[in-house]
């Protein structure tokens, strides 16, 4: 599949996933070849690109996870994609980290980070807490004014109730690629299951979602590459003709 024809369907589906200006377009990527289906998502408002199966390897520690992600590979026979990592957490108010635990997304452990009508609606500090509340439109466990949301029943009936378009997201938690400063021996963590974030010894075992920074699609196929010189040696030869006429 060429880039056209990626960016073309990509276009439809996403306009079939989502609607609304304040939520992210996740746009397909297609990494091997195949036209059947796609193997990323492009998230316009963060600028990464999301590996669609969300379940690749299992739980793992935090060292694993890292160099699993980092040592991922895709091929089309043309391109190679290998350009991946763990989402990070950055502060949700764009300046420091806070580290006390809140429901209303004001700080940087609990609930609702980046939620719509939270203090910081919308922010892309932590790019999973983005994906979880503001691209998926999951609610959490509490509300902003922390009340019991009613999200979570039980284990089978958690408060990730929208997957789509990702392959076997779990409702438990994942890591994120950087490290709690107060103690470097913790990494920041993301519960799919009930919307929090927290921190965790990197020892533990947890699941592991991959992502490429900007869009893979943005690089030109090889065939893109000459039909570009082509057109510029086009352009010359006419320049060229021009200036033999006039002269």
């Amino acid at each position: 599949m060429t880039i056209r024809t990626t960016l073309i369907a990509s276009s439809l589906i996403a306009a079939s996933f989502f609607s609304g200006a304040a939520q992210a377009t996740l746009l397909g990527r297609d990494l091997n070849g195949s036209a059947s289906s796609f193997e990323a998502f492009y998230d316009t408002v963060l600028d990464i690109t999301w590996l669609a199966n969300a379940n690749v390897n299992g739980q793992m520690t935090h060292g694993a996870a890292t160099t699993w992600a980092a040592n991922l590979s895709f091929t089309n026979g043309v391109n190679t994609y290998d350009n991946w990592r763990l989402p990070t957490v950055n502060p949700v108010n764009g300046v420091s980290f806070n580290y006390s635990s809140s429901p209303d997304g004001s700080t940087d452990l609990g609930y609702n980070i980046s939620k719509a009508g939270t203090a910081y609606a919308g922010s892309t500090g932590s790019e999973m807490a983005h994906l979880f509340y503001t691209t998926l439109g999951n609610s959490g466990y509490y509300t902003p004014s922390d009340a019991v949301s009613g999200c979570y029943v039980s284990s089978s009936n958690t408060c990730l109730d929208n997957t789509v378009p990702f392959a076997n997201l779990q409702a438990y938690f994942y890591w994120s690629a950087t490290e709690y400063a107060p103690d470097t021996a913790g990494a920041w963590y993301f519960d799919f299951g009930l919307g929090s974030q927290s921190v965790s010894d990197r020892g533990n075992g947890f699941y592991a979602l991959a992502v490429s920074p900007g869009d893979v699609a943005a690089v030109p196929e090889a065939q893109t590459y000459a039909l570009m010189l082509a057109g510029l040696g086009l352009v010359g030869v006419a320049a060229r003709r021009r200036k033999q006429t006039e002269a």
